[in-house]
């Protein structure tokens, strides 16, 4: 494996085909947690990059806390897929994943 890379719609565009932008998206690398007290558990930890981007990829630019809150505002969850890459292999693309934007929130807006 090359790499697992979380990738979540943040507004009404949830086309995560290969080649296509999201225009407000989150996207991060992903490792597992360690912790022996969760056997038989999974947990995995991200830190994404919440941004916008042209719909030619051109340009990028990370959102502000008040865009993303305005953004979520009125959503209870968004979509997530996992991406994996390896050499010699098309990239797999795992079942759409829920995440509540309560969480989501809660951690956007946490003082720094």
């Amino acid at each position: 494996m090359i790499s697992g890379m979380l990738h979540c719609a943040l507004a009404d565009d949830h086309d995560f085909s290969v080649g296509k932008a999201i225009q407000f998206s989150a996207s991060g690398l992903i490792r597992s947690e360690k912790n022996d007290n969760n056997k038989g558990k999974f947990s995995y930890l991200t830190r994404a990059f919440l941004s916008e981007t042209s719909s030619n990829r051109s340009s990028e630019r990370n959102l502000s806390v008040t865009e993303l809150n305005q953004l979520l505002a009125n959503k209870q969850q968004i979509p997530c897929k996992v991406v994996v890459t390896a050499y010699g292999y098309k990239p797999y693309y795992s079942n759409t994943m829920n995440l509540p934007v309560a969480d989501l929130l809660r951690e956007i807006n946490k003082p720094r």
